[in-house]
């Protein structure tokens, strides 16, 4: 069963029984969740407050969003009404990226009850013509439900270094500028850890703000080099962003409760002296030709990066976008009435051709350090694309 669920079969799951409905409204720099709740919410639902009650009081040694006690998180559960046989809904208004930190933690603890998200949130159910409460919701009766700690794994930051050197992956879920370290950082050090591969939790949404199929999903991870059989690990600047990554393999069908978490994160890693940094962005896959067709039959924007004069030497390309890759400011500036229209999104799958790979991948690398988060280019350039007709 996925993790997600509809507003349809939220109505459902409320006309037979009633779920504990968890609302986790929370942003980096605010607005301050309480407030939000109050203007409206899902009628029935408890506020959580991430800061308080998700996490431990932050600090440099460990991080900004440290895991709560068990104690404290079974006492923060119970003020919530939650009762160990409860289905519990969890929503936020941003994607899910403070709500899946509440369903990574409730399953860290050992909770034994379901614990599903509603997929595209707030926004979801007031598109769905639902009504909103207002104010603030009758204290719940207190739950009696039992949570411990360590139920998925964690890795911790003096682990980290042999983990990446053993061979396993490790997903960073900031956005992509902060990991090639090109925006400013909020942490001591801008950049991220070495080894790391930059994974966005914006990008595993589509452009509704719904998570994207599971099929999408898993494409988008095994091109980042997520398998079965490998080790992957998580992290993102504080801990919350990074369990959106584990549920978006949970989506996609990996097997999400393998993967540890590394808690303490980018905060906790970049605020340590004896730790290496990294900048720049992730280098973009590269691909052959036949991949990149599957890939623009698919629905893939195909950039044609070539010279006019390279493009009459090999030949066009149906179908594709020619790209000046002097000029990518005006070509791919989402505030500029220049773009492509065809990339509606950070989230648009691009496939860049050239004449060979010194010219298609420095422009799939800017394109990566610009945000785009499904970017490859292709081997053996526009010959090999062509190759495949003879």
């Amino acid at each position: 069963m996925s993790p997600l669920l509809t507003v349809e079969e939220l109505l459902a799951l409320r006309s037979s029984g009633s779920p504990r409905l968890l609302d986790v409204r929370w942003k980096l720099g605010g607005p301050p969740g309480p407030d939000e709740f109050r203007a409206g919410h899902i009628p029935g639902a408890v506020y959580v407050d991430l800061d308080a009650q998700l996490a431990s009081p932050g600090s440099s040694e460990a991080g900004r969003h440290p895991l709560p006690t068990a104690a404290a998180f079974q006492q923060s559960a119970r003020s919530w009404g939650l009762n160990s046989s409860d289905t519990v809904v969890v929503y936020d208004d941003n994607g899910l990226l403070a709500a899946a930190r509440l369903w990574w933690l409730l399953r860290w603890a050992g909770f034994d009850g379901e614990v599903r998200l509603l997929d595209g949130g707030l926004q979801a159910w007031k598109e769905a013509g639902q009504p909103l409460a207002t104010g603030d919701e009758p204290a719940p009766a207190e739950g009696d439900v039992t949570l411990g700690e360590g139920k998925l794994p964690t890795v911790e930051v003096d682990e980290v270094p042999e983990f990446v050197e053993n061979g396993g992956l490790l997903l960073d879920a900031r956005p992509a500028g902060r990991f090639s370290g090109e925006v400013a950082s909020i942490d001591p050090r801008p950049g991220h850890i070495p080894g790391a591969v930059s994974a966005p939790a914006t990008g595993n949404l589509g452009d509704n703000g719904r998570f994207a199929a599971p099929d999408v999903l898993r494409r988008k991870f095994g091109d980042l080099g997520v398998s079965d059989d490998r080790a992957v690990g998580v992290y993102c600047g504080s801990g919350v962003t990074a369990a959106h990554d584990l549920l978006a393999l949970a989506v996609a069908g990996f097997d999400a409760d393998r993967v540890p978490l590394y808690p303490g994160s980018y905060s906790q890693w970049a605020s340590r002296p004896d730790t290496p940094v990294a900048t720049g962005p992730t280098e973009p896959p590269l691909i052959d030709a036949a991949e990149a067709r599957r890939r623009v039959a698919e629905g893939a924007v195909l950039l044609d990066t070539r010279s006019p004069g390279g493009r009459e030497k090999t030949g066009p390309i149906e179908g594709a976008i020619i790209v000046d890759r002097d000029n990518l400011d005006a070509e791919f500036d989402f505030g500029s009435a220049e773009r492509h229209a065809e990339v509606a999104s950070l989230q648009t799958p691009i496939v860049v051709i050239c004449g060979s790979v010194n010219g298609s991948g420095p422009v799939a690398q800017n394109l990566i350090g610009r945000g785009f988060v499904n970017v490859a280019h292709v081997e053996g350039g526009a010959p090999a694309w062509h190759e495949l007709d003879r």
